[in-house]
């Protein structure tokens, strides 16, 4: 009988008839996927995307810079394309300006995007997306004329609308705004991660230096070696910035640096022969100084020469430092008269953490590079030494 029920249910084709039911819910689940998917999507959102080009020419003998929603572009020459925000597109203003000259800005107005429409007949969904996004709109022009207002020197006046003679409304042919398309100007980055390494005498030296002269003088300690260092006890200082750019010209930022400083101290500074030695003092000293900082403060730089790869600033920071002092003396007592000498050491222990108020001050602040990765010197006192070298990533 149970031979006989297997052979009536017929299972070999029971089981292709599940096979072929699963594969299409699969079928059918991955489809209504796809259409959630595409209901939910935006064909002009996704084409065009949330920002749109708007061309610039212009009667200009030099370079300008060229402030849009979107970006910063520096040092550019005209004609060129920049990009604007879709969002609250009416009466976006893109400011220009130059060392020279004075520009009134172009005012964008807005009107209905067409391409729109293929979304509202393709699914309401995907419409209101675009009109979240504010792809349901364009600017009503996106090509303008300019030329300079009049010097920088001479203008008092606030900047006017495109309706000014100043700028205009203007027609380029396909080839042109092709070629702009394949050469936009590179975008004005305004976050800068910086990491240096710097070195000289800087603000932590004077502390450690009365703290070590406090001990060493007594004993008459000099340093060892001293003759061959160059940069005396300084610190060696490792930090990092972030400075993000208001404008051309004004940054501000935070600073965190760590310093280190070592030194060694004997008061053996004579020379003696083999046969001299029972002319050793009975006491001789030694030393030895570990200092680390810590420091974190604020910073405001100010960029007051840009062209192309090459960018000076000055720089000012005012925070705290935290300095932590070791020092190690040792005192060496000869117990033997004749040799080979013997000397019974006894060892003291001095350490001091203090906080204090710190600052850096930098005249010179030279960037060169223009891309992500840039190359940085700093030149200035304070808590962060002389001269800092690193490089920059800008983002």
């Amino acid at each position: 009988m149970a031979h006989t029920y297997r052979a009536m249910m017929n299972l070999p084709e029971m089981n292709s008839f599940n096979a072929w039911t699963k594969k299409m819910a699969n079928g059918a689940l991955m489809l209504v996927g796809v259409l959630a998917v595409m209901s939910l999507s935006s064909c002009v959102t996704l084409l065009d995307g949330t920002t749109t080009e708007v061309y610039v020419d212009g009667q200009v003998d030099e370079p300008v810079t060229i402030e849009s929603s979107h970006a910063v572009y520096k040092d550019v020459t005209l004609p060129t394309v920049v990009e604007v925000k879709r969002r609250r597109l009416d009466g976006q203003h893109i400011q220009i300006s130059s060392e020279h000259h004075s520009y009134d800005d172009i005012v964008l107005r807005k009107t209905f995007n067409e391409w729109s429409l293929a979304s509202l007949l393709f699914s309401p969904t995907a419409f209101c997306v675009d009109w979240m996004t504010n792809c349901v709109s364009r600017p009503q022009y996106n090509q303008f004329f300019v030329k300079p207002a009049e010097k920088v020197m001479q203008t008092d006046s606030p900047r006017t609308s495109w309706q000014s003679a100043t700028t205009v409304p203007c027609h380029m042919d396909i080839n042109t705004i092709n070629r702009l398309r394949n050469r936009k100007p590179p975008k004005f980055l305004r976050h800068e991660l910086n990491t240096t390494f710097g070195f000289g005498n800087n603000q932590a030296d004077h502390s450690t230096r009365r703290l070590v002269d406090a001990i060493i003088q007594p004993h008459d300690m000099e340093v060892e070696g001293g003759c061959g260092d160059i940069f005396g006890d300084s610190y060696l200082v490792a930090k990092i910035d972030y400075h993000y750019r208001l404008d051309r010209h004004w940054e501000v930022g935070a600073t965190v640096g760590w310093g280190l400083s070592s030194e060694s101290y004997s008061d053996d500074y004579f020379f003696y022969y083999e046969e001299k030695e029972t002319e050793l003092p009975a006491q001789t000293f030694y030393g030895y100084h570990h200092c680390r900082s810590f420091s974190v403060a604020p910073s405001v730089r100010y960029t007051w020469y840009e062209r192309w790869a090459l960018r000076m600033a000055s720089r000012v920071a005012i925070g705290f430092n935290r300095r932590h002092f070791n020092f190690e003396l040792t005192q060496n007592t000869r117990t033997t008269a004749e040799p080979p000498h013997q000397f019974e050491a006894q060892t003291e222990l001095f350490d001091k953490k203090k906080w204090r108020f710190a600052y850096q001050i930098s005249p010179l602040v030279l960037t060169i590079g223009s891309g992500h990765l840039r190359f940085i010197t700093e030149l200035g006192y304070g808590c962060y030494g002389v001269c800092n070298i690193g490089a920059i990533i800008c983002f």
